[in-house]
């Protein structure tokens, strides 16, 4: 894309006077005599202006050399685990070489931190048990494409078992207490059935304790959200998002919000009062709100607009008789639309969605949402105003899960991060209040933050959590003593290993460090958003539908097994050549 370099010429005038020399209305300016360069001085640095020296230019951002040699060696240790656990999954062998005296790790959650920690770690070290309302995995960037049918659910989705056959168990629940000291964390079991009563609450002991829970959507900030909003946060979130799009189709295709051309019971024609009556409640059916500018609801804008632009086609869509009715409006409250991409990307996100009919109003506080209508305020005006929808969709903020609170009250105060999270040192460790403790909880995700960091918060990204995940596997699977700083590797761990982290110059663990590799948005009619990039060093910022392209190619590649490559491929064709499937079960 194009980019604008601004260059201020050697003469330009000082802050305070314009082009003719002239001061500005209010502004006070001093004279700065020109300088004069003595002979034999030139190598000196000049000397600072009125006593003030100049800031230090800004190192450029160069590509991470180190960091991506360092994940190629670990991916290529990983690979070597996974050939080495194939007779086993292919059950080739009788017994899988398990000792009973494995280190015992409870994983928290099923998102992207645990899945990756579960594909690297090695079983035959780690006695694996996972606990997560959830049995399985969910490629959470195609929520909002499953929302509409452009993919099934189950097409992105891996079983936490089937993620790696060889772990210790998996419990259908969610963690709700700890006891930090006793090491002991206890879980509300799911109700999988119809039971008499409260499904039995569980104790599970641990040696170490992975916290990857993740967050939730936050719905609670504003009246109304919680109870009438949808959200799209799980496979279950688009299941119900999906039902409640099919229902609002539907209930706008009533006898009672036909248009004027219909003719009445007794034959006559309905009154001008009438139709238009039946006209603004039939659009209000179909109205659909998103309310958060983000990649979560922008996706969902350009999926949704996909959709209704497929469904309402004249004479061979299936609502075709909504084509005048159907809208889609989209709600943020700052300035531009995905924050995180380029200015040009997030301008191009903008007119792309405006370009396909959503209404987008950025700059928007929303005040409350109904049932049926919400009501916001345009911060440039400050006059409260309603919109009238048949359908919200709450993207907008994040919030930790009820366990981080319960976690963060046996933990010391300097646990308490920012936002609600939890804070972690450099190898993923909280603080405990006990050196016999410590190193025991490690926290990652949504639910962590770093200390003593920069940047304490990173990016709420798969990319993050994925990374994470892997790294805290790593540290686990090789042995490293958690309690010390940096953890040390142990000395009568396997020599094969030993050797390998000593080449490598491991044999004190290095901190985790986040190789950023870019991002990318779908924003509806085959275009899509491309920002690469290796560390802080940009590579490629694109949009259009040859970023389209890209995104389906990097989103097929990143699907977990080959299995969902080729379930994802199927639907992708199927929905091009047959529609979406727009029948509700």
């Amino acid at each position: 894309m194009n980019r604008r370099w601004i260059v201020q010429p050697l003469d330009a005038q000082p802050d305070g006077v314009d082009d003719n020399g002239n001061k500005s209305p209010g502004s006070q300016t001093t004279a700065v005599p020109k300088s004069v360069i003595l002979p034999g001085t030139e190598h000196l640095p000049s000397p600072p202006l009125n006593g003030v020296s100049p800031p230090p230019p800004e190192e450029a951002p160069s590509i991470p050399f180190q960091a991506i040699l360092s994940r190629t060696l670990d991916t290529v240790e990983d690979a070597v685990l996974h050939v080495r656990r194939i007779p086993y999954d292919l059950d080739w062998f009788l017994e899988t070489p398990l000792s009973d005296d494995r280190e015992r790790v409870v994983v928290l959650g099923s998102g992207w931190a645990a899945h990756a920690l579960l594909k690297v770690a090695d079983p035959t070290k780690l006695a694996i048990l996972v606990v997560s309302p959830a049995n399985h995995f969910v490629f959470t960037p195609m929520l909002a494409s499953a929302a509409v049918g452009t993919v099934e659910y189950r097409s992105m989705t891996e079983a936490v078992r089937a993620a790696n056959p060889m772990i210790e168990n998996y419990f259908q629940g969610q963690a709700v207490d700890v006891d930090v000291q006793k090491k002991i964390i206890k879980v509300q079991l799911n109700d999988l059935v119809d039971e008499i009563g409260t499904p039995p609450l569980v104790q599970v002991p641990y040696d170490k304790l992975v916290v990857a829970v993740g967050c939730k959507v936050a719905d609670n900030l504003v009246p109304g959200a919680k109870e009438f909003c949808l959200r799209l946060k799980t496979c279950d979130d688009a299941r119900n998002l999906r039902d409640g799009i099919g229902e609002c189709l539907e209930y706008a295709c009533r006898p009672d919000v036909t248009s004027k051309d219909m003719v009445t019971g007794n034959g006559m024609k309905m009154a001008e009062s009438e139709a238009e009556r039946r006209r603004k409640e039939r659009s209000r059916r179909v109205t659909f709100a998103i309310v958060g500018g983000g990649p979560t609801g922008v996706e969902l804008a350009g999926e949704l607009s996909d959709f209704l632009k497929d469904i309402t086609r004249p004479r061979v869509g299936a609502y075709s008789i909504l084509r005048e009715d159907v809208r889609i409006v989209l709600l943020h409250g700052g300035k531009d639309l995905v924050p995180a991409f380029d200015p040009e990307l997030r301008e191009h996100a903008l007119k792309s969605l405006q370009k396909e009919g959503v209404e987008v109003m950025l700059n928007t506080k929303v005040l409350e949402v109904g049932r049926d209508f919400i009501k916001y305020e345009p911060k440039e005006s400050g006059i409260e105003e309603t919109l009238d929808v048949g359908l919200t969709i709450w993207a907008a903020g994040t919030a930790p899960v009820p366990f981080i609170n319960a976690l963060l009250e046996k933990l010391p105060e300097s646990a308490r991060g920012k936002s609600g999270r939890i804070n972690v040192d450099e190898f993923l460790r909280c603080p405990t209040g006990d050196e016999e403790i410590f190193g025991s909880i490690l926290c990652m995700g949504d639910a962590a933050s770093f200390a003593d960091k920069a940047t304490s918060i990173l990016p709420q990204t798969a990319q993050v959590a994925g990374q994470q995940g892997a790294f805290a596997a790593r540290l686990l699977s090789r042995g490293y003593d958690l309690t010390a700083t940096p953890p040390l590797l142990a000395k009568n761990g396997p020599m094969m290993l030993n050797a390998w982290m000593k080449l490598r110059g491991l044999e004190k663990a290095v901190g985790f460090d986040f190789v950023n590799l870019g991002l990318l948005a779908y924003v509806g009619s085959g275009e899509a958003l491309t920002q690469i990039q290796i560390g802080d060093v940009p590579i490629l910022s694109y949009a259009g539908s040859i970023s389209f392209v890209l995104w389906r190619s990097v989103y097929l590649v990143k699907q977990v097994a080959t299995r969902n490559r080729l379930l994802v491929t199927f639907d992708w064709f199927k929905s091009k050549v047959f529609g979406r499937d727009i029948t509700r079960l």
